[in-house]
């Protein structure tokens, strides 16, 4: 298929995501003009990141470019990142722009005798207990226990006390108290930041309708500006988005990065 033909085909499917809502991205020049993933409809912002990757990228230069990604957001510095798909011939750069630290509050239905006043580090993490646990009033052994979960039993890490190894659980919308982390395993491993759904807790798409019994929980997260380029036999495109974090390696796509430039 020759260049004509592949940027007709690209820029249809593009216009057709631009009237959905995503911004208008350009493929096939030296000058393209720098996209940003939207946040209103994660479902296409991720369309719009796949697109690009299908016009550059073979599958297994997929996945060492998100791999990258991945080790960017993690890093403790702002340098580029480069990498090459020997596949395709393609070249990309990653940068990323130091943590920002976000400010949360949110209300939740609790238990009655849990303690809401810890500082939270907010996660929305599916996790599974690895033995029997104590659900406890408050981080720390000492806490009242309030119930308990069984060996596999699956939970919702809403949110990780700040600087403690205590995680706050939640299970069908309801907050039931504390457990040690060392307990529990996480059930989310090997994803990249494509696969990983934004934390509804802090969309404001999760809201109980009980707010007699909800509680303030308060807390942070960090989020970090990235913008790539990709660039294959002269033609160039590029993109920038805000990622946000919920654990470890566990990223997901959050606001566009604003006036960000990746060269």
């Amino acid at each position: 298929m020759n260049f004509a033909k592949q940027f007709g085909r690209s820029t249809l499917v593009l216009a057709v995501l631009s009237s959905s809502g995503c911004q208008l991205l350009q493929f096939g020049s030296a000058e393209a003009t720098a996209s940003s993933v939207m946040r209103n409809d994660h479902a296409q912002s991720v369309m719009v990141i796949n697109h690009q990757m299908d016009q550059y990228l073979s599958e297994d230069g997929r996945e060492s470019f998100l791999n990258q990604m991945l080790v960017a957001l993690e890093s403790d510095n702002r340098d580029k990142f480069k990498g090459k798909d020997p596949d395709t011939y393609t070249w990309w750069k990653i940068r990323v722009q130091p943590n920002q630290w976000k400010e949360a509050e949110v209300s939740r239905p609790v238990v009655e005798g849990v303690d809401t006043s810890n500082k939270l580090e907010f996660m929305d993490v599916s996790y599974r207990s690895k033995t029997t646990l104590n659900l406890r009033s408050k981080p720390s052994l000492s806490g009242e226990k309030l119930g308990e979960l069984t060996k596999g039993e699956v939970f919702n890490a809403i949110a990780k006390v700040e600087g403690e190894p205590w995680l706050l659980v939640e299970q069908k919308g309801m907050i039931r108290g504390y457990v040690h982390k060392d307990y529990a395993r996480s059930n989310v491993v090997n994803r990249d930041i494509l696969s990983i759904k934004p934390n509804p807790l802090l969309g404001g798409t999760s809201k109980s309708s009980d707010t007699q019994s909800e509680h303030g929980l308060f807390g942070n997260y960090t989020c970090r500006d990235l913008s790539y380029e990709l660039t294959k036999n002269g033609n160039i495109t590029t993109g920038s988005l805000r990622a946000c974090r919920k654990q470890r390696k566990i990223w997901y796509i959050d606001a566009p990065a604003v006036n960000s430039n990746p060269s």
